[in-house]
């Protein structure tokens, strides 16, 4: 497997190829990415994200035979708040926010019940005009943030708080319980939650959640701390994509109270103390200092490490698919 840096002076994401006269073809595509499995995993484990470019992938079945063919333990996006559309098993659009706004860089669920090791990209038909997938190294923003910031998250943790509306009453803004959990079985919920060691509240309202994470995780393979969380997304000050108030004539959401008492989200140091804004406005920075993005080329598949690299998604132009598989 030939691999080189797809963006000179750049070590994430690396290009990998297939090599001169080989198929292209999707069923190719598929083989390809069982005979390179072992050596993608360790190289994506250590530089953080790997382009495959060459293949004609056009569907969402054979982006999904070649996430398969690399990782057999792909999962469903159950527990995840962004609004996104299954199309095969295990397979969704990327997030459907409205194009003109920008998916800030995050770690896929980090704030949920599991987070992925593998998030897979790919691309059937680039936008006309912007929409890349952004990336930024989780290493590099942990090294980059002040010494006192970093260490107040590190040592303290963070809990993030939401609160969802129920499907079976009026709607509310985001996603609904039921639609978070890909279920409308309550207690198939609860044992989620219970089974990732999360709080739980049903209200009046729908159901309330309290999820306790890291903010710094250390990566199993290379040792090297990473910035891993959303808190700047969450927090309810800041205003957000992630921040799911903003019907002013509905007396559930209130943006004071958003993730506890009404709907929406907050986030929280572990101990339970507020954080300023100020210090996640600080992070924002610190993350889109180190992003890198590249133009997405039809057929791209991108395999991401989630610890290692958080991703988003720039605004755009023109229609734009891309989709999306965990592992």
């Amino acid at each position: 497997m030939h691999v080189q840096p797809l963006i000179e002076d750049q070590p994430m994401p690396m290009l990998a190829a297939p090599e001169a006269g080989a198929e292209h073809t999707a069923e190719a595509a598929a083989r390809w990415a069982a005979a390179h499995a072992a050596a993608i995993e360790a190289l994506v484990s250590r530089v953080g994200a790997l382009v495959i470019r060459g293949f004609a992938i056009d569907s969402p079945a054979a982006f999904r035979a070649v996430c398969q063919a690399i990782r057999p333990d792909l999962r469903n996006y159950a527990g995840g708040d962004s609004p996104r559309t299954s199309l095969a098993e295990q397979v969704y659009t990327s997030t459907e926010y409205p194009a003109g706004l920008e998916v800030l860089l995050h770690n896929e669920l980090s704030y949920a019940g599991w987070s992925p090791s593998r998030v897979f990209f790919g691309c059937l038909e680039p936008a006309r005009s912007g929409g890349e997938t952004h990336l930024a190294d989780g290493r590099r923003i942990y090294d980059a943030l002040p010494a006192a910031l970093r260490e107040r998250f590190e040592s303290r943790g963070i809990v993030y708080l939401q609160h969802l509306w129920d499907a079976e009453g009026a709607p509310g803004i985001g996603k609904s319980w039921q639609e978070t959990f890909e279920s409308r079985d309550r207690r198939a919920v609860e044992r989620y939650l219970e089974g990732a060691g999360m709080g739980y509240e049903w209200t009046d309202f729908g159901l309330r959640t309290r999820a306790r994470h890291a903010a710094v995780l250390r990566h199993a393979v290379t040792g090297e701390r990473c910035w891993h969380n959303q808190a700047d997304q969450w927090h309810r000050a800041l205003g957000g994509v992630k921040v799911s108030f903003g019907a002013r004539d509905d007396p559930r959401c209130d943006p004071a109270t958003a993730g506890e008492a009404t709907l929406g989200n907050h986030v929280v140091f572990g101990d339970g103390g507020e954080i300023d804004p100020a210090e996640l406005e600080t992070v924002q920075a610190v993350t889109r200092s180190c992003e890198v993005l590249f133009p997405w080329q039809a057929g791209d598949v991108m395999v991401v490490d989630n610890v290692l690299a958080m991703h988003g998604r720039k605004p755009f132009a023109g229609p734009r698919r891309v989709v999306v598989a965990m592992a």
